[in-house]
């Protein structure tokens, strides 16, 4: 390999493409509705860049008084002193807890009755008033109750232990005929709207995370694209591992291999002559390398190309964010 290199096509630069595909694709992606971005100067002047964060806290605000005006806005009471007969079978009944009310329960000679509390309560105490007349047998989150003899009125106390919250219930027992129940479920209208609630805002929030994601992906994209861009460049060696296009924004430098090409080892040379492997990632057709060199080399198997930049060195960006981007900066936890 001579010392001198030539140019990148018969002795000529080539002007190459302003990334026309990376570019389309690149604009695809820049219309998500919207995500939270913390904006340097450079993007604060830009009206795309306003908007998306308007959008954005927009969108969290929605979230947030949206699942808090669900939770504490004012509901109807719903609990009843006797429970109201189910859709299907009115002897199966359902009552809304409520540890200030007493709820009757109406049972019938010879017949059993089943009373469910919430799914994973447990049963810790149980007391009544007439242990003779009634007989209990309290199971899980289920107490059943039989009356045993034609006996009058008394009344029924069940504490319970849910999720470590204890939990009282206070029960009106009478027989009857016309209104007999053979099971009593207990809902939780409350905690239901409250888990309602938070699932909503987990929702919102993936959501708006996701969103997020998007744009900033999109945003340090884009970065690959930005700013004028520098093409002189020539290559000397193996033709077969030269890329389609080559260039940079003084920060990037892609290099074009369409049609899903193998792409070889690429190395940074230095002044020296050692190699050093550069970091890059694969874009579609596009291999962008994190930063701009004088040479890079890249190799596959025992066949070499020379890559020489033959601008002079420049760097247009004068944010420094910690990212790739202008507009998207990295924020450390707790400074």
């Amino acid at each position: 390999m001579s010392d001198q290199p030539n140019a990148l096509n018969n002795g000529d630069s080539v002007t190459v493409p302003f990334l026309p595909a990376l570019r389309q694709k690149l604009g695809l992606r820049l219309s998500p509705p919207a995500t939270a971005l913390v904006l340097t100067e450079n993007g604060a002047r830009n009206r795309f860049w306003r908007w998306v964060g308007v959008v954005w806290h927009r969108l969290v605000a929605f979230s947030v008084l949206g699942a808090a005006a669900v939770t504490l806005a004012p509901h109807a009471a719903f609990a009843s002193e006797t429970p109201v007969p189910g859709a299907k079978d009115a002897r199966v009944r359902n009552v809304n807890y409520d540890p200030d009310q007493v709820v009757t329960i109406v049972g019938s000679f010879r017949h059993a009755i089943e009373i469910q509390f919430g799914p994973g309560e447990t049963v810790t105490q149980a007391a009544l008033g007439d242990t003779v007349s009634w007989q209990i047998a309290p199971v899980g989150n289920i107490v059943f109750l039989k009356p045993r003899e034609r006996a009058g009125g008394t009344n029924l106390i069940v504490v319970t232990n849910a999720g470590g919250v204890p939990r009282t219930y206070h029960f009106n027992l009478a027989l009857g005929t016309g209104a007999t129940m053979y099971g009593v479920r207990f809902r939780y209208p409350r905690e239901e709207r409250a888990m309602a609630a938070l699932q909503v805002q987990v929702a919102q929030g993936q959501a708006a995370k996701a969103i997020e994601a998007s744009i900033t992906t999109a945003a340090l994209d884009h970065a690959v694209i930005e700013g004028a861009r520098n093409i002189n460049y020539t290559v000397q060696g193996d033709s077969a591992l030269q890329p389609t296009e080559i260039s940079d924004n003084g920060e990037f430098t892609v290099l074009r291999y369409p049609g899903h090409a193998d792409i070889p080892s690429i190395f940074a040379v230095d002044v020296d002559g050692t190699e050093t492997i550069v970091p890059y990632d694969v874009r579609e057709d596009f291999v962008v390398i994190h930063a701009v060199y004088r040479q890079l080399r890249l190799r596959r198997g025992a066949t070499v190309l020379c890559i020489y930049n033959e601008a002079p060195l420049r760097n247009d960006r004068g944010d420094r964010t910690g990212t790739v981007s202008n507009v998207v900066e990295r924020k450390v936890k707790g400074q």
